[in-house]
C-alpha cells in the first residue's frame, strides 16, 4: 500500500511524525522505543520510496521518467522525519540528541517551537498560495478570496480544541508531559490558540 501511494504522490508532508534514528528505530523525544512498543508504523518507508521514483527506481511501467516527489516536514524535537536535514544541530543542542535524532531529512524543512504551530503555518500558506492561483489575471475580491481559502486550509480553534479533548478521551498524553490532559507539549492549550489565531489574522491581511 505504501508503495502504491508513493507511486501516485506529487509532494509528501509530515507533521510530528517521529521518524527512524541512525540505529533504526524511532524514539520519543525522551528516548523512549517507539517500535520496543508498538506504537509506530513505518510511514517512513513512503519517503524513500518516492525518493526511488525521483532516481528513476520505479517498477518496470511506471511513469516515472519526471518524478520529483517534494518531502516537506515540520517538528519540532529532533526526532522527527525530515529533521535529518538539521542532524548535526540536533546532537549537539538536543538533550539525547544522538540517540534520538530523524535521520531522514526533508526537502524542506519547518522548524518549530511547536510542531502544530508549524502546521498551521504551513496549511496558511497553502491557503495564499491557492488564493493567489485563483486571482491570477482575474477581478475577484482578494479580501474575500483570501477569506474563503483560509477557511478551507486552516484549522478552526474550536476544530482543534474538540480534536485534543478526543485524543485526550482516547487515552492520548501530552508528549512532554506524560499526562492525559488538554496540553501542547506540556503548555496551557491556549498558547496554541493564540497562535492559530495569529497565524489566521496575518494570512488574512491583503
Amino acid at each position: 500500500r505504501l508503495r502504491a501511494l508513493a507511486r501516485k504522490a506529487d509532494v509528501i508532508i509530515a507533521c510530528e511524525r517521529a521518524g527512524p534514528a541512525s540505529d533504526g528505530k524511532c524514539y520519543t523525544m525522551r528516548g523512549i522505543d517507539m517500535n520496543e512498543k508498538g506504537l509506530i508504523a513505518p510511514l517512513h518507508r513512503i519517503v524513500e520510496m518516492a525518493r526511488e521514483r525521483n532516481n528513476g527506481g520505479g517498477r518496470v511501467g511506471d511513469d516515472d521518467d519526471e518524478a520529483n516527489v517534494k518531502f516537506i516536514a515540520v517538528g519540532d524535537g529532533g526526532n522527527e522525519m525530515g529533521m535529518g536535514k538539521v542532524l548535526g544541530k540536533i546532537h549537539e543542542h538536543i538533550p539525547n540528541g544522538k540517540l534520538i535524532g530523524a535521520v531522514t531529512e526533508a526537502d524542506h524543512l519547518i522548524a518549530a517551537s511547536v510542531s502544530n504551530w508549524g502546521g498551521y503555518a504551513l496549511a496558511a500558506a497553502a491557503a495564499l498560495v491557492r488564493c493567489s492561483d485563483e486571482l491570477d489575471g482575474s477581478d475577484d475580491d482578494e479580501k474575500e478570496a483570501r477569506a474563503k481559502w483560509v477557511e478551507r486550509c486552516v484549522p478552526t480553534e474550536g476544530g482543534e480544541v474538540k480534536l485534543l479533548e478526543r485524543c485526550v478521551a482516547a487515552g492520548c498524553r501530552d508528549g512532554v508531559s506524560g499526562k492525559m490532559e488538554a496540553t501542547v507539549d506540556g503548555m496551557p492549550l491556549e498558547t496554541s490558540m493564540k497562535c492559530l489565531r495569529d497565524i489566521r489574522e496575518a494570512a488574512l491581511i491583503p
